[in-house]
């Protein structure tokens, strides 16, 4: 892993808190980032689906590198969310693969988040971003329902397997029982892979309690927002910092 990323010690302990940035423009993204690593964000994730002006390598090579300058001890992670995994924008699956290995080989960025599921031959396409160097979240979406336990684990090994560095898996439950589900899925994929890194979350109010249990069932990232939100459920950084640390110091006891 990065520097960065080594110091933190993924998958061991305290969830990492990562504050989502979803602003349209540069400026606004820069401020919001400064923002939030003056209040302790750990990751810094860039939706760049919200950048109207994604598609002009230019501008947003720009972006990468006034925030990099920004995350100098922070976590740098990039995400372009296409519509059907709940983002902003769609590319086409060339484009979005051009994407990713510009931001690659940029050198900008510690982490960098792939659909899997969604990328067409993913195993090849994580060798070239690890060949720029680029470690890599292999991510799943489920904006509308939460899969049989099975399936989430399948899908969890499907993403290791692809080469992914980090293993991501997001659902929307119906009720308490696709919650336990989640968090079932999460704790025996970890158990049965220790040294697998997982980010697991149950999105909306039903699944509050999936981001702030990961050093209990094995998410080693968890979401808070500074403002503006890029899923539903996620709570305040400051409210979440003081939730992860007493649960923390409560299991040390």
């Amino acid at each position: 892993m990065a520097q960065k990323i080594k110091q933190y010690t993924i998958g061991k302990g305290r969830p990492l808190i990562c504050v989502p940035i979803v602003e349209i423009e540069k400026d606004q993204i820069c401020q919001v980032a400064v923002q939030a690593v003056k209040q302790g964000a750990e990751v810094l994730e860039w939706r760049m689906d919200w950048f109207a002006q994604i598609e002009q390598w230019g501008k947003t090579e720009q972006i990468l590198s006034e925030l990099a300058k920004i995350c100098q001890e922070t976590v740098l992670l990039c995400t372009f969310r296409s519509k059907s995994q709940g983002g902003e924008q769609q590319l086409s699956q060339a484009e979005y693969i051009q994407l990713m290995q510009n931001v690659a080989k940029s050198g900008y960025v510690d982490l960098l988040d792939l659909e899997v599921m969604e990328c067409a031959n993913a195993s090849a396409v994580i060798e070239k971003l690890h060949q720029a160097g680029q470690k890599i979240i292999g991510s799943q979406h489920y904006f509308s329902h939460t899969p049989e336990t099975v399936q989430m684990r399948q899908e969890l090994l499907q993403i290791q397997e692809a080469g992914a560095d980090i293993g991501k898996l997001a659902v929307m439950p119906q009720n308490a029982m696709d919650v336990l589900r989640l968090l079932e899925a999460t704790v025996q994929t970890k158990e049965d892979y220790p040294d697998y890194p997982l980010v697991t979350m149950a999105m909306g109010g039903l699944g509050t309690v999936s981001r702030i249990s990961g050093q209990i069932f094995g998410s080693c990232m968890t979401f808070a927002s500074l403002g503006k939100i890029s899923a539903p459920g996620q709570l305040p950084l400051q409210n979440m910092t003081e939730i992860l640390e007493k649960i923390s110091e409560s299991i040390q006891r």
